[in-house]
């Protein structure tokens, strides 16, 4: 068959001047990529490009025409692949090369080759490679034009957006972040007419929701939700992106429902979410779009019907749904990424329909057997844990495994287990992805948000896992879910060595000099977000560093949570008798036909002890429930302190609780954790002569806000206390990793000391007591005070020490969620968990921590996070650290203190015991001060009561 003759100037020409680049009507825009292929004589887009590229390779290489076809090929490019992705960097990369050094070389020409070929990147989706690539390119021709220039602001709009995509491909909310914040701030550019902005508005919308969401901030998603209407209401209704605003639109409505339901306790309904359009009209306004912006609605639109579907129970709507995502996959190959996210959701939507009851009995195993092919083939498909969406479908795929397990119960008990083993399995490998993705992230605040949800995933996976008896399995997937931020930093701080053993040194080099640094473009000039100062190497750098350290050996220290056996070798270095994870159990009980027909039962609380041998057992522990009425009472009404507040709670409108409601509530709660836990734990124990056990303790979500060294022991007299600390060395650790790697630490070479008092002139008891245990315990230590106790001077000791003492008595603040979640105010300045985490230093030799200060061992970014100021300074290098959960007395805190340092400095005391003898003297009410206590502190003691809890118990031990 003759081939059809094309001349690409007069193409070029015709598009320029029917104003095909800038269409968004669906219509028009399918009309000029017909347009295209129609003069070029092809049928499809990939028929084009070949013939094009080998019409181009038959030209003599290396001359002006050459140069100028090849920037004509490629910015066809943009309007070829509406039509089907045409992937193939190697050509690209070959004709840009060529365009690039013979194509003319007026700078209006080569940005425009540079504009089409983003945006062609940009739908060719799968290709994080390809779209580094294209960064790369767009930041070394936009040093070409000034800031403010049209040009540079069409550029940098082309570089955010490619950058946007690259976050939502393969990770990277630091990434996703500054781009949104780079595109709000070119909107209003004279580059952009009045539909480009309407068109970035809505997507700022969009943009601006997801991070909402993913905060969980219920007022900005209102506000976004808001913005979106706002412009749907002038978009024309043929824009060729109204069909997925719409579904967007419907979707942020409904989760921002389901907050409003979370924080009001109704029922979450879907009554104020926008009614969708008729599925006829909706495929009728897609169908008039080319064939790849048809792939995309369709997926999209399909996907938030099937969830909507899911959400009222529609079996019917479910299955329309289904309808549109099947339609899109027969217009994809299996290679491209959206195959794998429409069969995820197909996976996803099949199962959930096995799991309702509206879903016809016979129908239900059919619809999770489906369900399980599709989520099985999506898994299989995204390769590993660097795909974002390898975790989501992994845990899907398991838990549709699990029920279908029970599923079959009656008939099938080998299937059962069949299912079951592979539940547990592909479950924890969805955990390692976890790791992954936090790992991703540049800063502690995305990392937290990343992390969300793994510790619920982990504790799923380890309830399936304890219902087994596969006991050493749940310690892998509850670690794997535990303090990933504080994980991430750990790494962080040793990738340049691992790097170099590898032998890349130039990218350990890379690494290094972006450690908290600002980001900057060609140019000097910043590139993101007005040259913001980034918390750490970005997103895309760590991608480059995790890949090349997960193709090594390192694959293990990088996502795989230490085994049994490596615990109880830690635990034998330093002295401790067990590991012990405190595993809520589940108020959810499961139904009759549940009970009787699949012997399914409502998760019980336990205790998953790891040994110092290595051996692991769970104990039973039915009352352990974060909904436990005195865990409730006690999150809700806070602890009395000298500063009010508590643990983190909720806000509410409700005034401060009265001190003596908050210490009856301490009170009631700690009687609760005895019964409930460490009462039958230390019974369960093994106590060796003349010595107590050694615990550290890894309470597992909002079970991180009960003092559980403070559980009042059943059985035991008022009169002489009985509380937990009296009869156990208790220590706390965010997770096996940290433990691990503390235990690693050797002792200091020498023993500095720098005690630091009321560094705010407002704490006139914290000065006494630095003033106190410096003279008495540490006379050649250094005491820092109002106007010399700076963060630069607390910072600078701590590089010089080489085996330190740092004991902190002044304001601890804890802000939930911020980007500075948890500080110690100095003189003149905080010193920031997050500057001790993302910073390149590590305090090497640092014995011990002491920080006498309020909420020190709180959280501020959720309770399986446990990231707070004393695990932080775990995290910088200290083997031991001291801090506390409530606002403390500070008159009581200076007696602690200094009968903390005296069990360490008389009697040789290691900081957890000694602390754990410090308390106990608190709760004799005969206690006598020690010799050389001075007149001030001494004149205190008779004025402590024991039974005051909040005057001991908020203080914690971390590390050995």
């Amino acid at each position: 068959m003759p081939r059809t003759p094309y001349d690409l100037d007069a193409l070029q020409l015709e598009l320029r001047q029917s104003g095909a680049l800038e269409i968004v009507d669906a219509e028009d825009l399918a009309r000029h990529a017909a347009l295209v292929l129609e003069r070029l004589g092809c049928a499809t887009a990939r028929e084009a490009y070949d013939m094009l590229y080998e019409d181009w390779r038959a030209l003599p290489r290396g001359t002006p025409e050459s140069g100028m076809r090849a920037g004509q090929i490629l910015v066809l490019l943009a309007t070829l692949v509406l039509d089907q992705p045409v992937a193939d960097s190697r050509r690209e990369e070959e004709l840009l090369r060529e365009a690039e050094r013979y194509g003319p070389q007026d700078a209006r020409w080569q940005a425009g080759v540079h504009l089409t070929t983003g945006a062609a990147t940009v739908q060719r989706t799968g290709d994080p490679a390809g779209m580094e690539a294209a960064l790369a390119r767009l930041e070394k021709v936009r040093a070409a034009w000034p800031p403010g220039s049209r040009e540079r602001d069409a550029l940098d709009v082309s570089h955010a957006g490619l950058r946007v995509q690259l976050a939502q491909l393969a990770g990277g909310e630091e990434d996703f972040d500054s781009a949104v914040e780079d595109l709000a701030r070119l909107r209003d550019s004279p580059a952009f007419g009045e539909q480009d902005r309407l068109a970035m508005d809505a997507q700022l919308a969009v943009f601006r929701s997801h991070q909402a969401a993913r905060r969980e901030d219920e007022d900005a998603l209102a506000g976004h939700v808001r913005e979106l209407e706002t412009v749907l209401a002038r978009l024309s209704p043929r824009h060729m992106d109204r069909p997925n605003l719409e579904a967007y639109l419907e979707s942020l409505q409904g989760r921002l429902a389901e907050l409003r339901a979370r924080r009001t306790g109704e029922a979450f309904t879907l009554r104020d979410v926008t009614r969708p359009a008729a599925l006829d009209d909706v495929r009728r306004r897609i169908a008039a779009l080319p064939r790849n912006l048809r792939v995309d609605r369709l997926g999209e639109v399909g996907l938030v019907r099937v969830v909507r579907a899911m959400t009222e129970g529609d079996h019917q709507g479910a299955v329309e749904a289904f309808g549109l995502l099947e339609e899109a996959m027969d217009l994809l190959e299996p290679d491209d990424e959206r195959w794998l996210r429409n069969a995820g959701v197909l996976g996803l939507g099949h199962c959930s329909l096995g799991f309702l009851s509206v879903t016809p009995r016979a129908d239900r195993t059919g619809h999770v057997d489906q369900g399980i092919a599709w989520l099985r083939h999506a898994h299989r498909l995204a390769g590993g844990p660097e795909h974002p969406m390898y975790g989501n479908l992994g845990m899907a795929l398991a838990t549709a495994c699990r029920f279908r397990g029970d599923l079959r119960h009656p008939r099938d008990a080998p299937a059962r287990r069949r299912d079951h083993e592979a539940a547990r399995r592909i479950g924890r490998e969805a955990l390692r992805a976890s790791a992954w993705q936090v790992m991703l992230q540049s800063g502690t605040a995305h990392a937290a948000e990343t992390a969300r949800w793994a510790g619920r995933n982990a504790l799923d996976v380890a309830r399936w896992c304890l219902a087994d008896g596969a006991h050493a399995d749940a310690v892998r997937a509850l670690d794997a879910g535990r303090g990933l931020a504080l994980h991430t930093a750990s790494v962080a701080s040793t990738v340049p060595d691992m790097l170099t053993a590898l032998g890349q040194p130039e990218l350990a080099d890379e690494w290094r000099a972006a450690g908290g640094m600002t980001m900057a473009g060609p140019g000097g000039d910043a590139l993101f977000t007005a040259g913001a100062p980034a918390p750490g190497p970005s997103s895309r750098l760590r991608r480059r560093v995790l890949r090349a350290l997960a193709a090594s050996p390192l694959r293990h220290r990088l996502l795989e949570a230490p085994a049994p056996e490596e615990i109880g070798a830690a635990l034998r270095t330093m002295g401790a008798s067990a590991l012990v994870y405190l595993v809520p159990g589940s108020t959810d009980e499961p139904g009759v036909a549940d009970r009787v027909l699949f012997g399914r039962r409502a998760d019980r609380g336990q205790a998953l002890i790891v040994s110092a041998d290595g051996t692991t057992r769970a104990l039973p522990l039915p009352h352990l429930l974060v909904e436990a009425p005195a865990l409730v009472s006690y999150r809700a009404t806070g602890t009395p302190g000298r500063d009010a507040g508590g643990p983190p709670v909720d806000p509410g409108p409700e005034p401060p609780p009265r001190p003596d409601h908050a210490r009856a509530a301490l009170e009631r709660l700690c009687e609760w954790a005895g019964t409930a836990a460490m009462g039958p734990l230390l019974d369960a124990l093994p106590r060796g002569f003349g010595r107590v056990p050694s615990l550290a303790l890894v309470p597992m979500a909002e079970l991180g806000a009960v003092p559980w060294h403070a559980a009042r022991l059943p059985g035991r007299r008022r009169s002489t206390h009985g509380y937990a600390c009296q009869e156990a060395d208790i220590s706390y650790l965010p997770s096996a990793r940290l433990l691990c790697e503390v235990a690693a630490r050797p002792a200091g070479r020498s023993r500095q000391a720098l005690v630091v008092g009321n560094p705010t002139h407002d704490l006139h008891h914290a000065g006494e007591e630095a003033e106190a245990i410096q003279r008495a315990f540490h006379p050649d230590g250094d005491l820092l005070g109002p106007g010399t106790a700076t963060p630069a001077a607390v910072t600078d000791w701590l590089r010089r020490q080489r085996g330190g003492l740092l004991h902190l008595a002044c304001h601890g603040v804890v802000r939930q969620g911020e980007r500075h979640s948890a500080y110690l105010a100095l003189s003149g300045g905080r010193l920031a968990a997050e500057e001790l985490t993302e910073g390149a230093d590590r305090y090497r030799h640092l014995d011990l921590v002491v920080l006498a200060a309020c909420r020190t061992n709180v959280s501020g970014h959720g309770y399986d996070e446990a990231y707070s100021l004393a695990t932080a300074f775990l995290v910088a290098g200290a083997r031991s650290v001291i801090g506390s959960l409530w606002p403390v007395p500070d008159e009581a805190t200076s007696l602690l203190m200094y009968m903390t340092h005296h069990f360490m400095s008389r009697d040789g005391l290691p900081p957890g015991p000694a602390l754990r003898s410090a308390q106990s003297w608190m709760l004799d009410d005969r206690r006598q001060p020690p010799p050389g206590m001075p007149d001030r502190l001494r004149a205190r003691v008779p004025s402590i009561r024991g039974d005051d809890l909040t005057a001991w118990a908020g203080f914690t031990h971390l590390g050995w």
